[in-house]
């Protein structure tokens, strides 16, 4: 992570992820890192470091970093409420998957309780993370299964729930998000569709609609339909930087098919217009994008839950031929 200035890069933030290629007649992907969870290992010790840890495959060198907020963060004696592990009991393709789960916890000592588990596909100091002023489309493709026996959303206005993040750095929210919100917060967007089980939202902020915490405007939801619970949901999210908005843009499949497309959008933060520093936080954004497997979410407490289950990650960038 860089230090007291702003980096350019985004990180890619996501909860449960399986791979997926992209083939068109006219263009080829180049793939930068590929997760099947077949013989990988996680290297992580919540007593030594209860913040960080380490993913690795054999099918491939690429170290994969893992970020955790575990129970009672604040205190001597952090509580191990978020892990991931490898799964051979499901799999989307091949043999194995990643779990992501985050356990029930009542918080005793923290202020404000914030569970995650993340795994990093791309980071900022890659020779390939996404610079945030160069216009160019790079894809994430996974798959997502929800196991809908440990499954149950915070009724807490806010409480959006991340499975996958495009991140630009501290103090600031990440620009683009693929996040579930409760049937309450989905209403309040004025959503038809408004499911007891949440809905599927994307989620953009820019440098007009609060990209921190008291930053000012709103983030711009947009609906992508009822969570589906149970089984396998493909997922390629294509994401092109454009702080400016003039060439930015974002595009969603699920299954297959188009869910989205915005165009001439604000993707990403432009780092010429903040200090070193936003009240007591040290401005630390990136100048690329970084890309994450995550399970996210904010609460005082929740009910045993095992969000997701991941067979492979593929993080791309599309090229002509």
């Amino acid at each position: 992570m860089l230090r007291n200035h702003f980096a350019n890069d985004m990180k890619t933030l996501l909860i449960i992820t399986a791979g997926l290629a992209i083939a068109t007649a006219s263009a080829q992907a180049t793939v930068f890192t590929h997760l099947t969870a077949e013989g990988g290992a996680v290297d992580y010790n919540i007593t030594t470091n209860q913040n960080n840890g380490w993913y690795t495959e054999p099918a491939s060198d690429y170290r994969f970093k893992l970020g955790f907020k575990q129970g009672e963060r604040a205190s001597t004696n952090p509580v191990l409420v978020a892990t991931l592990q490898t799964t051979d009991a499901e799999h989307f393709r091949g043999k194995a998957a990643l779990e992501l789960q985050i356990a029930a916890r009542a918080e005793q000592k923290s202020l404000r309780a914030a569970y995650k588990v993340d795994l990093s596909c791309v980071l900022p100091g890659d020779a390939f993370a996404p610079p945030v002023a160069t216009t160019k489309d790079w894809y994430h493709g996974f798959a997502l299964k929800i196991d809908a026996a440990h499954y149950q959303l915070s009724p807490q206005p806010g409480q959006d729930l991340i499975f996958e993040q495009w991140w630009q750095g501290s103090p600031f929210h990440a620009p683009v998000v693929l996040a579930i919100l409760n049937a309450a917060d989905a209403r309040s967007q004025g959503w038809p569709d408004a499911n007891t089980n949440g809905n599927f939202a994307l989620v953009l902020r820019d440098d007009e609609h609060n990209a921190w915490q008291s930053g000012p405007g709103h983030p711009r939801y947009y609906n992508l339909g009822p969570v589906m619970l149970g089984h396998w949901v493909q997922w390629v999210v294509c994401v092109r930087p454009s702080p400016s908005g003039k060439d930015g843009a974002v595009t969603i499949w699920m299954d297959g098919a188009e869910k989205l497309k915005l165009t001439h959008t604000a993707v990403g933060y432009d780092r010429a217009r903040y200090p070193s520093s936003l009240g007591t936080a040290k401005a630390s954004h990136s100048s690329s994008l970084r890309t994450v497997t995550t399970c996210f979410i904010r609460c005082t407490s929740m009910p045993a839950t095992r969000l997701c289950k991941v067979s492979s990650c593929d993080f791309m960038s599309l090229l002509p031929c």
